[in-house]
């Protein structure tokens, strides 16, 4: 037990238990330097002495190589990595450069990275240690921090140790944290008890220390030894405190032993054999260190010597004066200009740049040559850096500005949007020639476009345009089109609508249909919103081919772009199959940025087919990989589409969650149809409740959103045919048929079956005399269509009419076919309206039902649905991004959950009953 820290201890030993009885956790150690956090992570290793151990440690000098915690954490079990998916195993082999590097983004790293994991859990619990992650590779960190947040009963434990100001926190914002303050009086006094200090100095050194155990245990030696204490007035920060101290220790030393630390600050940790060659390079040797280790400064490791603790190298290093450490760095980086791997040219490269290196045309040229290397050569995170590297020898603004466009390129392509962008942002500021300066602007607003800035986008691609018509035409029409996508992620149908005509035109003249793919695809999809319905169905129909075999890889999400055409179509099975298949691909390849994407538009099309199951669960799978991703779009869409079902099915306080959740989100980030989606959500919510007064004060404000943004009505923005409705239980007729008309002008273009249908139920409402006709052509519109809600409030609002009528035999008959939908919808607001309404037209009173999959959390939702389609656990931890045994453990609930259901078998036929 550690002294003072009896809780903290305790803590640790309940994880370590829960790891022993398959139960996983994470916890983040956070405080100031030397306040004790690698010491409850080695009390920990402690009493895990019989758990498989993984430990890792950032450095500073090495923040910035990709992967290079991953490595060192995972060198003891890579031979597991033939016991994970292929291409994740792929992915992480050519990350932790075992093997060629995989062109993926970084979340298949990151995949790979939970399944090796729960590989190695699967021969007993696991303890993985993270010390000093303020200073681990952000890549690394990433990885882990996705992983950590998917464990679940695989019995691993993961630690994490980081100080208080640091990015890292930020990373592991949802892990839990343990805040470690100073030691109690009574212990600080016991941990100086031993030390001959007279009272004065004990006592300035309590309320010096302020509990902190590195400065309590390192303080007295110096003053033990004459050091004069940092008297200035004011208490100052620990860590000055400590570097003082530690800069006094090493300034007693031989300058010959101060050199030898500064040269292995500099280096970091390296196998002996290098470490003696960069001394040697310097007229120096280990021998140079014996003064350190008898000061208790360095100590040895493994046949090597280290500092005894991260701040005397930092100190070491800190404290030394500028022209000493640029000496350092080009020793360093001269041992290294051979170097041929790509991580020893990364490093060759800092160093270099650390020295004060001046730019050279051959350096920047040799980094580039290693940075564009073929295929399997390199990872993207380590392309993008060393390209950057390029880029900061390289004389020539212009050839500047060039590589580091390719650095932001390789940067996206990984997933590391916010690198890309301060990578665009300085290319910017050294570009001349303006094919240059477009491609930067270009990529920096599609990048702005996966982070959730779409009104930034579309200014900064604006005012690019005019300079790409003279440059390249074609360049201009994609620009064009960047700009129609962040108009339609705005909602301003209005602007988009003129956008895309002129970048059509351009398109046109232009004739590379291949080049101008994406283009002709968002002109299809404004047309088919508000435009020629029948030019957007043509174009459509055009371009079903290109259409069914898409390039992920571009800017574009096209497969997204599809699926919202066939979805403004009202053609829903056409869309469910185009981007069902765009999901499986993205998951096999653990493109996890466009699968948060997919999946949101997927479930949209899910609840209009009435199969809410998937549709809650992908909504809530994308808005768990938006925030992975940090792609605030998906986050905002998905809690829309999440609000909506839930809404449908009644669940009240689930719906509001998500839908406040989605405004805010999508106000900070100036989306304004996500918040009008939110919106609709809620008032379908109160209509299913029979609130109608609420229902129409939110869908009010959908409409008036709408018609300012030159939108009617759709399906992805739905807001009429429920407005209608409450207009028509609050009996105000006149707005009623003002909604009427906006339903009608839609259903007048093109075939839209769900629009038509509910047009005409609406005006059989309105005009109660020629009823059964409107009902009997709305009930054929959806003959054909898999819409069971929009078919089953159809059905309702007959019975309805016909009760009020007084027609109460027939009623009842269209009252028990809706109510029968809502309830193996789960609909339970709209089944309890039908009951009371089937009750008053003379039927039985019908006892509220449940739907079977109700009771299962959206994470079992996705296992069921994943295993209903029939696929082992193998198959459905890699598609989930989950393990093994954590997709065991839901499958296990799942079958405790649902009555009759023990075995894979009766789950498929559960879940074919319940499906659309």
């Amino acid at each position: 037990m550690l002294l003072g820290r009896t809780a903290e201890c305790a803590r640790l030993a309940d994880l370590v238990d829960d790891a022993r009885r398959g139960r996983s956790a994470a916890l983040v150690i956070r405080g100031e330097a030397g306040i004790g956090k690698t010491s409850l992570l080695g009390h920990a290793e402690t009493l895990a002495h019989d758990l498989t151990r993984l430990r890792t440690h950032g450095i500073e000098s090495e923040t910035g190589l990709p992967y290079v915690g991953l490595a060192d954490l995972f060198r003891p079990v890579t031979d597991h990595l033939d016991r994970i998916p292929g291409r994740q195993a792929a992915a992480l082999t050519g990350a932790l450069a075992l093997g060629p590097a995989v062109d993926q983004d970084r979340f298949a790293v990151a995949a790979g990275t939970l399944s090796l994991l729960g590989a190695v859990s699967e021969s007993g619990p696991v303890l993985v240690v993270v010390d000093d992650a303020q200073w681990l590779d952000p890549y690394s960190l990433d990885a882990l921090a996705f992983a950590t947040r998917r464990l679940g009963r695989e019995g691993v434990v993961v630690l994490f140790a980081t100080r208080d100001t640091d990015t890292a926190a930020s990373r592991l914002a949802p892990v839990e944290t343990l805040t470690l303050r100073g030691l109690d009086t009574a212990s600080a006094r016991q941990l100086v008890a031993g030390e001959p200090l007279p009272a004065h100095d004990v006592n300035w050194l309590l309320a010096e220390a302020r509990g902190n155990p590195l400065a309590l245990v390192e303080l007295p030696a110096l003053l033990a030894r004459g050091g004069h204490r940092p008297d200035t007035g004011a208490p100052l920060p620990i860590g000055e405190i400590l570097a003082h101290t530690f800069h006094s220790a090493v300034a007693r030393l031989p300058e010959r032993t101060q050199d030898a630390m500064l040269l292995l600050a500099v280096l970091g940790p390296r196998p002996l054999a290098g470490t003696e060659r960069v001394l040697r390079a310097h007229g120096l040797s280990y021998a140079s260190l014996e003064p350190a280790e008898r000061a208790g400064l360095m100590t040895v490791e493994e046949g090597a010597y280290v500092f005894r603790h991260p701040l005397i190298r930092s100190g070491v290093y800190h404290g030394a004066t500028a022209v000493r450490r640029w000496r350092a760095h080009r020793t360093v980086a001269h041992a290294l200009e051979d170097a041929q791997a790509p991580t020893a040219l990364e490093r060759y490269a800092w160093h270099l740049a650390e020295s004060g290196a001046d730019p050279d045309e051959q350096v920047a040229a040799g980094l580039e040559r290693a940075a564009s290397g073929g295929p399997g050569s390199l990872t993207l995170p380590l392309a993008a850096r060393l390209y950057a590297h390029a880029a900061r020898f390289t004389p020539d603004d212009e050839h500047r500005a060039r590589r580091l466009l390719s650095a932001a390129r390789a940067a996206q392509a990984a997933g590391s949007l916010d690198e890309a962008a301060d990578l665009l942002d300085r290319a910017l500021g050294h570009a001349a020639e303006e094919r240059t300066r477009l491609d930067i602007r270009q990529l920096r607003c599609y990048v702005d476009i996966q982070r959730g800035r779409p009104a930034r986008a579309r200014e900064q691609l604006r005012a690019a345009v005019d300079e790409a018509r003279r440059v390249d035409p074609a360049l201009a029409a994609v620009m064009l089109g960047g700009i129609t996508l962040t108009e339609l992620a705005i909602g301003d149908l209005t602007a988009a609508r003129a956008t895309s005509a002129e970048s059509m035109r351009i398109a046109d003249a232009y004739g590379d249909i291949p080049a101008t793919l994406p283009v002709r695809l968002l002109h299809a999809l404004v047309q088919l919103l508000g435009g020629d319905a029948a030019e957007g169905r043509t174009l459509l129909r055009a371009l079903e081919k290109p259409l069914s075999a898409p390039d992920l890889a571009f800017p574009y999400p096209v497969s997204g772009v599809g699926g919202l055409c066939y979805l403004a179509t009202e053609e829903l099975d056409t869309g469910h199959d185009l981007l069902d298949r765009a999901v499986h691909a993205a998951r096999a390849s653990s493109t996890v940025g466009l699968l948060a994407h997919l999946l949101g538009t997927l479930s949209v099309i899910e609840y209009w087919r009435g199969d809410w199951n998937a549709s809650l669960a992908h909504a809530d799978e994308s808005a768990r990989l938006g925030e992975d991703t940090g792609r605030v779009i998906e986050v905002c869409r998905a809690l829309a589409a999440q609000a909506r079902t839930e809404a449908a099915r009644g669940r009240e306080a689930d719906c509001r969650r998500h839908g406040a959740q989605a405004r805010s989100l999508a106000t900070a980030a100036e989306l304004p149809m996500d918040a009008a989606r939110a919106d609709g959500a809620l008032g379908l919510l109160e209509l299913g409740l029979g609130r109608f007064e609420e229902a129409a004060g939110h869908l009010e404000r959908v409409r008036e959103f709408s018609l300012a943004h030159g939108r009617g009505d759709g399906l992805y923005l739905s807001w009429a045919a429920d407005l209608a409705d409450a207009y028509l239980h609050l009996h105000r007729t006149d707005e009623a048929y003002d909604v009427l008309r906006v339903l009608e002008h839609e259903a007048g273009r093109g075939h839209r079956p769900l629009t038509a249908a509910a047009a005409a139920r609406c005006r059989a409402l309105l005009e109660p005399a020629d009823a059964d006709r409107h009902m009997d052509r709305a009930l054929a519109q959806l003959a054909d269509v898999q819409a069971p809600f929009e078919r089953g409030r159809t059905e309702f609002a007959r019975g309805e009419l016909l009760r009020r009528q007084g027609r109460r035999s027939e009623a009842r008959r269209w009252l028990h076919r809706g109510h029968a939908t809502f309830e193996r919808l789960g609909a339970s607001g709209w089944a309890a309206r039908a009951a009371a309404e089937l009750h008053a037209a003379g039927g039985d009173r019908v006892p509220a039902g449940r739907t079977p999959l109700d009771g299962l959390t959206p994470q079992e939702l996705r296992v069921a649905l994943a295993v209903g389609r029939g696929v082992t656990n193998h198959e459905a931890a890699e598609q989930l991004f989950l393990s093994v045994k954590t997709v065991e453990f839901h499958l296990g609930n799942i079958y405790r959950k649902l009555d009759g259901v023990h075995r894979r078998a009766q789950l498929v036929r559960l879940l074919s009953r319940s499906g659309p």
